[in-house]
């Protein structure tokens, strides 16, 4: 009755143990893919946190930059302003000499045609 027990026991076990295999073949398919799913997102993740990461130290940099163009700005248009005050006095000191010479050759003009009139 023993051996009988034991062999029924052992049938028992050996159908159980089975089973427990196959659930846990079962188990392992759901749950691989489970576990690649997680990889893949986990690395999504990585991947988003390094482009954040990225786009953060970005937006500190054009940040500074932005003030420091504003900044800037007010300077830069004063030394526009002054070389364009500087060349708007160059033109017309240079319009004034222009007028000069063409005064200066009309009266040399004047001069050659009263000399070439004029007998000797």
């Amino acid at each position: 009755a023993v051996v009988s027990t034991q062999s029924t026991g052992r049938q028992l076990m050996t159908k159980e143990a089975k089973q427990a295999a196959k659930i846990e073949k079962k188990l392992k398919v759901i749950l691989g893919g489970y576990q690649a799913k997680a990889v893949a997102l986990s690395k999504q993740i990585e991947e988003i946190n390094d482009q954040l990461d990225t786009v953060s130290v970005e937006n500190v940099t054009y940040s500074k930059l932005r003030e420091t163009e504003q900044s800037i700005i007010p300077y830069r248009l004063q030394k526009l302003q002054d070389h364009l005050q500087r060349q708007m006095e160059r033109e017309k000191g240079l319009q004034d000499k222009f007028k000069s010479l063409l005064d200066q050759r009309k009266e040399l003009t004047l001069d050659l045609a009263k000399l070439g009139s004029s007998p000797l």
